[in-house]
């Protein structure tokens, strides 16, 4: 950790500061953009560690800066819940399933849906249809989230169906994303993943990465709901089309 040249660390500040801008805008993607590029100059076992640092950070600054986190909480218990009691559920079963096989398929379903809500944006859930597919949306997020630490896109498509505002979207998918890494934490640290070495680095990436959030939330303030619900469709798109790729090669 000790031997990064001048050009591997003008690479990890620009992928972090890429990073926290996609988390500015959308409120996702700041692991699907910094770890592609981080892991082309720094190990990967050491980007995810150093990553899991400005991730966790900013998830909950997401969760409560918004002044939504009452709301997410009153609205959504339910989804949390379960969320929260499939994530140990998926850490158990990561021993036993094919990751790979369950990447392509829950990609596949994001790439599709995603798609299809592009094609036609009227899909919507309806108020009777809310509570009983928030709980499946929180057993599958939390589920997919303790297996493979991709718990988000189900949660992500769930409320893109609600048709929630661009800033209670950013503060609830800030919530469920911070109660799925900190089990995540646990693992990383149980697994060897993240170490002391990790921590000092790790913390050192949240300048880059609060650098690119502030100037991607300035964004998002210029961006309409419409044009937001379409740029974060096609985001879903992309990670979707990244997990079948993951799981394929």
């Amino acid at each position: 950790m000790s031997d990064f040249t001048t050009t591997t660390l003008a690479v990890a500040a620009l992928a972090l500061a890429l990073g926290g801008f996609s988390k500015g805008v959308l409120g996702v993607g700041l692991p699907m953009v910094a770890l592609p590029i981080m892991s082309s100059v720094i190990p990967i076992r050491d980007a995810v560690a150093m990553l899991y640092f400005p991730i966790l950070a900013t998830n909950f600054y997401q969760a409560i800066a918004g002044g939504h986190l009452k709301m997410a909480l009153k609205r959504f218990w339910l989804l949390l819940t379960m969320l929260c009691l499939f994530v140990w559920v998926g850490t158990f079963s990561l021993v036993r399933l094919d990751t790979a096989m369950v990447s392509v398929v829950l990609g596949l379903a994001i790439a599709v849906f995603a798609a299809a809500s592009l094609a036609r944006p009227s899909f919507v859930i309806g108020p009777r249809w809310e509570r009983p597919l928030g709980v499946l949306a929180g057993a599958a997020g939390g589920f997919f989230g303790g297996l493979a630490l991709i718990g988000g896109p189900p949660v992500i498509m769930y409320y893109v169906a609600l048709k929630l505002k661009k800033e209670e979207f950013i503060g609830c998918i800030g919530l469920v994303y911070l109660l799925t890494l900190v089990p995540a934490g646990f693992s990383f640290v149980s697994f060897g993943v993240l170490e002391w070495r990790h921590v000092i680095p790790g913390l050192l990436t949240l300048a880059p990465v609060m650098v690119g959030l502030v100037v991607g939330q300035w964004l998002r303030g210029k961006i309409d709901q419409d044009l937001f619900r379409k740029i974060l469709l096609v985001t879903m798109v992309v990670i979707g089309l990244n997990l079948i790729r993951r799981g394929i090669f």
